[in-house]
């Protein structure tokens, strides 16, 4: 059974976890940050449910939907950390649910990184389109078999591809699959103590380790380097 913390202040709460977690490439947090302000400020739903990962060295933020797209580039990222390398992995998933003066606000949910992943490739589905927003604005579906030539041919009339998006074969499988397991994760979670939760990952992460070591090493008192009179 999952944890879920409700109505926190997300920017916040994963600003913590990269200071416990994250070592090198910390400005990906940066990146992080303006991308999930972005989002919440789309109005479109599946904008606001992300998936978010902690590594030694670096972080990302992933559309949650894309992840559940085979061979996407969420997809691919997702899985890798976890297929190929052995990196202390602290992933999340969000739910946004507002977004005000920098403030970011909605439901975090800790995830079981490896055990989510293998749940993932099993019910992932196929991507089957592209959609392509041009220089000029143009929005235009292509079939995936047709990318190259279509992009070819419709560039010169709309300019460079600004963004390429999966879609799924099947829009109802993957909205039916992303329903199932939302609804699963918010059941069967739990409402987590926040202090309790982030007071444990200092006791098990490499850097909390560090900090409890440095600010007991702070609160000793000095050996006295005074000498007993002589008598």
């Amino acid at each position: 059974m999952g944890l879920k913390f409700e109505d926190v202040d997300i920017l916040d709460f994963l600003g913590k976890i990269v200071e416990l977690n994250t070592h090198h490439y910390k400005d990906d947090f940066d990146l992080d940050r303006d991308l999930i302000l972005g989002l919440a400020g789309t109005g479109e739903p599946e904008d606001r449910r992300l998936l978010w990962m902690s590594r030694p060295c670096g972080t990302y933020t992933l559309r949650e939907r894309e992840v559940y797209l085979e061979g996407s580039y969420a997809n691919n990222v997702w899985r890798f950390y976890h297929e190929q390398t052995r990196d202390t992995v602290l992933a999340y998933a969000l739910s946004v649910k507002d977004a005000q003066d920098g403030k970011v606000a909605g439901n975090i949910y800790p995830l079981d990184y490896g055990a989510h992943v293998e749940q993932m490739k099993r019910l992932t589905c196929p991507v089957g389109k592209l959609a392509v927003t041009f220089g000029d604005g143009t929005n235009i579906i292509i079939p995936c078999q047709e990318k190259g030539r279509l992009i070819n041919e419709l560039t010169p009339l709309h300019g460079q591809p600004k963004s390429i998006t999966d879609l799924p074969e099947n829009e109802r499988e993957l909205a039916m699959i992303l329903k199932r397991e939302r609804f699963k994760r918010s059941y069967h979670a739990t409402p987590g103590d926040l202090k309790k939760y982030m007071d444990g990952l200092k006791k098990s992460t490499l850097r909390g380790k560090l900090k409890e070591a440095q600010a007991a090493a702070s609160t000793r008192k000095p050996p006295s380097h005074k000498r007993e009179t002589e008598r």
